[in-house]
């Protein structure tokens, strides 16, 4: 400070009486009430005030306060007034007013609810887009249940709680949750702005495969319910058994990818898990059920199923309630006729696949495991000795999938299958949900994720 100057009162008189520093230099004036508070005048003519002050053992620090216009000189004073009392508690005003800024940038841009959607489309502009399903996850799963948290502030004990949340729901909910909140961590601590991630210590689980297989008293149950339910949805279930493919593959098909002269369906690679083009001769029974959707071949353009031609049909959770009421129907009627009353165990369509890939490992079809690989289209095992063999035995396989489909027809031709006969009408829309809760007695309950604005336990999601 200059000390042959003597000090001033800033009032806005005095402030209006300050004449321009020249250009390059600031020529102060100092307050005589609060220590420190200056104001100058730049050579542009805006006055700008000032904190002066020394931290021990530091050297001198000027920190701006504002400008004349959008605060008053008495607003500027009560604010050095309270920095002159941080520093005298040892605290530097500059370093304190840097905290805060953090501290609300870190408000804003660490909450899960704002770093998710931020996270996708970074990725997006980055060229890497994130897969549509794990972003789901990712929306649903970790901002949809800690939409308030901080990455910074998150504790091991929040993660330990989230986890016990996606318990409840299934265990690959929280397997896959618990995979992306790691993603999520990683890529904040790789930019610096959280220093450790509190999802190190969790392990993420090795995947389970399920081994559910379906019992041959059970397809007769699913391929009867899959005709009963007289709609495309039913369809496409009887097809997820008979192809071995997943339902998203199925739902999705387009009669450009079918060869209209030898019923070969090309799924492209931007379809499949794998993301390897898979290509498979359709079996008989397959051709007949698409033959159905559209009998007329001159018009077998888009999607083959359809309910309005212009999207593909999905195979929802709706679709699966509606199979397991038709299914508990036959099962009562298989039951009057007489056979032994039995219990249909949880299962979902994925289960198809491994049912398909049992029996036709065991007797009577004892299909090789190399062919039952190349039929379910797995990827290839980075354990293969065989690195130089990509022959896909199109002959082998064709073969394989027409004993499978046979053995089903087989199944279907037997005096125990069609109880109540062939041609029932649908399971009445007021009796649906009576008969899948009556099915599912005992099942593992799955609780679906809350939706926007939705209350459970007197939380509402935002």
């Amino acid at each position: 400070m200059r000390k042959n100057k003597p000090r001033i009162h800033i009032t806005v008189n005095t402030v209006r009486a300050l004449l321009p520093s020249l250009p390059n230099k600031k020529t102060f004036d100092w307050d005589d009430e609060v220590r420190g508070f200056g104001c100058y005048r730049t050579s542009g003519g805006d006055v700008i005030f000032v904190y002066q002050y020394r931290m021990p053992y530091m050297p001198a620090r000027r920190a701006r306060i504002g400008v004349w216009g959008e605060m008053t000189p008495a607003q500027a004073r009560e604010i050095a007034r309270e920095w002159a009392v941080m520093r005298r508690k040892g605290v530097d005003p500059v370093e304190e007013r840097r905290r805060v800024a953090r501290e609300e940038k870190a408000a804003r841009e660490l909450v899960i609810s704002t770093y998710v959607p931020e996270y996708l489309a970074r990725r997006e502009r980055e060229g890497r887009p994130v897969a549509k399903l794990h972003g789901q996850i990712m929306v649903r799963d970790v901002a949809g249940l800690m939409p308030d948290m901080r990455l910074d502030r998150m504790t091991d004990d929040d993660v330990e709680n989230w986890l016990e949340q996606l318990q409840t729901r299934s265990k690959s909910a929280r397997r896959y949750g618990l995979i992306y909140l790691k993603v999520l961590l990683n890529d904040a601590k790789a930019r610096g702005k959280i220093k450790k991630s509190p999802a190190d210590r969790f392990k993420v689980p090795d995947q389970q495969e399920r081994d559910r297989v379906l019992t041959p008293f059970e397809i007769q149950r699913v391929l009867e319910a899959c005709r009963d339910m007289r709609d495309q949805h039913g369809e496409v279930l009887e097809c997820l058994l008979r192809t071995m493919r997943r339902k998203e593959e199925v739902a999705a098909m387009s009669w450009e990818e079918i060869d209209p002269d030898k019923w070969v369906w090309t799924i492209p690679a931007e379809r499949t898990k794998t993301k390897v083009r898979y290509v498979m001769q359709l079996p008989s029974q397959v051709i007949a059920i698409l033959e159905r959707q559209q009998p007329d071949p001159m018009k077998r353009t888009g999607w083959v199923f359809s309910y309005d031609g212009t999207h593909s049909i999905k195979t929802s959770t709706q679709a699966k309630d509606t199979l397991d009421a038709h299914i508990h129907r036959r099962m009562e009627l298989a039951f009057a006729a007489g056979q032994k009353p039995r219990r249909f165990e949880q299962w979902n369509f994925h289960d198809f696949r491994t049912t398909a890939a049992t029996h036709m490992g065991e007797e009577p079809l004892s299909i090789r495991d190399d062919i039952i690989e190349l039929c379910l289209a797995h990827s290839r095992s980075k354990d293969d000795n065989s690195k130089y063999q990509r022959a896909t035995k199109r002959s082998m396989v064709k073969a394989a999938f027409e004993k499978w489909n046979a053995f089903l027809d087989e199944l279907m031709r037997r005096p125990d299958a069609w109880p109540g006969g062939r041609d029932i009408p649908r399971v009445a829309k007021g009796d649906l949900k009576r008969r899948r809760h009556e099915l599912r007695q005992g099942w593992i309950k799955k609780i679906r994720p809350l939706r926007t604005g939705e209350v459970r336990g007197g939380r509402r999601r935002r």
